[in-house]
This record gives structure tokens, C-alpha cells and sequence, in this order.
């Protein structure tokens, strides 16, 4: 009796220490296993944070921004969570869809003409500058001139300037093939120069942009630059960065592209501004394929959380310690108990035994007695 109780006392503890450590451990190893998983790991992450007050936040918050778009990106994100939308949100935000026509055709030649790229028309406008190579070949030549004469240069945007004209001569010989690609260079070209980019990203790529450059081969195709020779210049393009750097720039303005395209001039500034990297960007368009009308939203909640694990915390990283111990002391106490069955199993065959054995000695028949 007093082991059953013993044993009865050890299997409520263990009980009460699994309800206690197993949801948060097993909630830490679902983060832990969806880490290269954007979409799986923003999921997670969603269902820990969002709630009807902070969509209601975000709504107003992008609607006093004028920002329609993200607005929307809200609104879906509710509907995906069964999170319902008050009425007057729903209808401020048609009182700003209804006003944003308006400004679209002024902001498309501003953007043209000056590279401002403030919103979606603007940008546009920009794009068409870019693609025509205008754009590329005035910064190209700005931000030449000021590193073969020793100022202080953009070596970021001259990099990107270089590949732009480069994937822009490649763009017409493919009859738009290189367009995505050529979109979302000239994007992260203007929030570079408007220092839109997160501190890390700006870092990141202008190690990569230092180590990209051929200053002969620049040297060489500022003339035409400073020129605005336009057709020389895009000849000499492909030579200014280094081939490896041309590649992985290339990659990049294909990411941003794909953002861009689902997401609007204002979410792929949105990403911009929480990336540490290249590969950042290219997990957000992973997320932006599987989830274009939440995105903007997911990241205004999670921010790059939605993109990365990031390192566990202390705390974390301990109930990830206690759920391995408690499943220790489980795996012990079953392997305890199975040798308990084992041996009362062992000790009930053998009392049957017994039994069995003086029940034939009792009934045997006495045998006759010998003549």
C-alpha cells in the first residue's frame, strides 16, 4: 500500500510538472522547427500577438497615415483570423480611396523627372526613368564623380546605379523579362538614397557594394555617364560590377521585385526598413508569395520577428531544458513501471503455478498396491 501510494503520488506529480512545462516547450520547439519557414513562423507568432484591439490600431493608425493599402492589408488579416472590422473604419478608409486618385498624376511626373518616389504613382513614374536608364545614368554619374574625385560617394547607389543600367539593357533585349528584377533594384535604389534602409541593411550592402565595384572599369565609363551617352554607357555597365556581385545585386532587385509587384512601393519600403540583409528580403518575398494581402500587416505586428527566430532568450532556452528533463524523468518513471508490472506479472504466473501444481498432487488417484 504504501508504494501504491507512492507511486500514485510520483505519477500526479509528473502530471502536474508536464501541464506546467510541456504548452510553452512545445510552443518554443513549433518556433524553433518553422525558423527557415517564414510563413509557418509568422503564423505562430500571430496567433500569440493579434487580437481585435490591435487591428483595430492598425487600421486607424494607417488610415491617419493615408495609407490605404496597409488599411487593407488589415482588414484581410482580420478576416483570415475571424476578427471582425467596425463599419466606420470601413467606411473612412473608402472616404481616403475615394480622395488618393487625385494626386496620382502629378506624383508620376515628379517622380520622373526628380527620382521622388514618396508614393505608388510616384514611384512608378521613377521606374519608367529607370527603365529608360535616365535615372540610372544621372546617379551613376553623380555618385561616380564624387568617388574617382575622392568625396564622399554612395558606393550603395552607384553599385546599384551600375547593375540597373546593366539589367535595363538586358531588360529590352528580353522584351521586359528583366522588368521585375529592374522595378525592384530602382526601389531599393530610392529608399537607399532617401536613407530608408534599415542601419543593418544599409551596412550589409555597402560591404557588398565596396567589394563590387571596378574602379578601372568605372573610371573607364564615367566619360559616358557624364556624357548621358546613354547606349555607351549601358555597354560599360556590365563591367563596373564585378561578375559574382552583378548576380547576387541582380537577385536581390528580383526579390524586391516580387515584393514591389504584391505589396506596393510603401510594403516593400516596409521590409526595407526591418531587414538586416539581402536574405531578409528574400524570406519576406517567400511570405509575400504566400500571403500578399496580410503581409504588410503581419510585419506591422510582428516586425522582423516574422522573418526570423531570432536567439533564444534565457528563459526560453530554460524551458526548453526543463521540457528534455521532464521527458527524462517520464521516460524513468515508465521504464520504473514496466519493471513493476514485469515483476507482478512474474509473481502472479508463478503463484498459478503453484496452485496448479498442488491441485494435481491433491487429486492424483493412489495407485494399487503391488500383489
Amino acid at each position: 500500500m504504501n508504494r501504491l501510494g507512492l507511486a500514485l503520488l510520483l505519477a500526479l506529480g509528473l502530471a502536474g510538472a508536464g501541464a506546467l512545462v510541456a504548452p510553452p516547450a512545445l510552443r518554443l520547439w513549433e518556433l524553433h522547427m518553422a525558423a527557415d519557414d517564414p510563413v509557418a513562423l509568422s503564423q505562430l507568432r500571430l496567433g500569440e500577438t493579434l487580437d481585435a484591439a490591435r487591428v483595430a490600431t492598425g487600421i486607424d493608425a494607417a488610415i491617419d497615415a493615408g495609407d490605404a493599402e496597409l488599411a487593407d492589408s488589415f482588414i484581410s488579416l482580420a478576416a483570415e483570423r475571424g476578427i471582425a472590422v467596425a463599419p466606420e473604419q470601413l467606411r473612412r478608409l473608402q472616404a481616403l480611396r475615394d480622395g488618393a486618385w487625385l494626386r496620382s498624376a502629378s506624383d508620376f511626373g515628379h517622380g520622373f523627372l526628380a527620382g521622388a518616389r514618396d508614393s505608388d504613382a510616384a514611384f512608378a513614374g521613377a521606374l519608367a526613368s529607370d527603365v529608360s536608364g535616365f535615372g540610372d545614368l544621372r546617379d551613376l554619374a553623380l555618385e561616380g564623380r564624387k568617388l574617382l574625385g575622392g568625396e564622399g560617394a554612395d558606393e550603395t547607389v552607384l553599385a546599384l546605379s551600375a547593375v540597373g543600367l546593366a539589367v535595363s539593357a538586358a531588360t529590352w533585349v528580353s522584351l521586359g523579362g528583366g522588368l521585375p528584377a529592374r522595378g525592384g533594384l530602382s526601389a531599393v535604389k530610392a529608399a537607399g538614397k532617401a536613407k530608408l534602409l534599415s542601419p543593418a541593411l544599409t551596412a550589409s550592402l555597402g560591404r557588398a557594394a565596396a567589394g563590387a565595384l571596378d574602379r578601372p572599369a568605372l573610371a573607364a565609363s564615367f566619360g559616358a555617364a557624364a556624357r548621358l551617352d546613354l547606349a555607351a554607357a549601358k555597354v560599360a555597365a556590365g563591367g563596373i560590377v564585378r561578375p559574382a556581385a552583378l548576380a547576387r545585386f541582380t537577385a536581390l532587385g528580383q526579390d524586391a521585385g516580387v515584393l514591389y509587384a504584391r505589396t506596393g512601393q510603401r510594403g516593400l519600403r516596409q521590409v526595407l526598413a526591418i531587414a538586416d540583409d539581402a536574405g531578409d528580403i528574400g524570406k519576406a518575398a517567400r511570405l509575400g508569395a504566400a500571403k500578399p494581402s496580410t503581409l504588410r500587416a503581419t510585419l506591422k505586428v510582428l516586425g522582423r520577428s516574422a522573418l526570423v527566430l531570432g536567439t533564444l532568450s534565457l528563459s526560453a532556452a530554460s524551458w526548453m531544458l526543463a521540457l528534455i528533463g521532464y521527458a527524462l524523468a517520464l521516460a524513468m518513471a515508465a521504464q520504473r513501471f514496466g519493471w513493476w508490472l514485469g515483476r507482478l506479472g512474474r509473481r502472479r504466473r508463478l503463484e498459478r503455478a503453484r496452485r496448479q501444481g498442488a491441485s494435481v498432487l491433491r487429486w492424483q488417484p493412489a495407485l494399487p498396491a503391488a500383489a
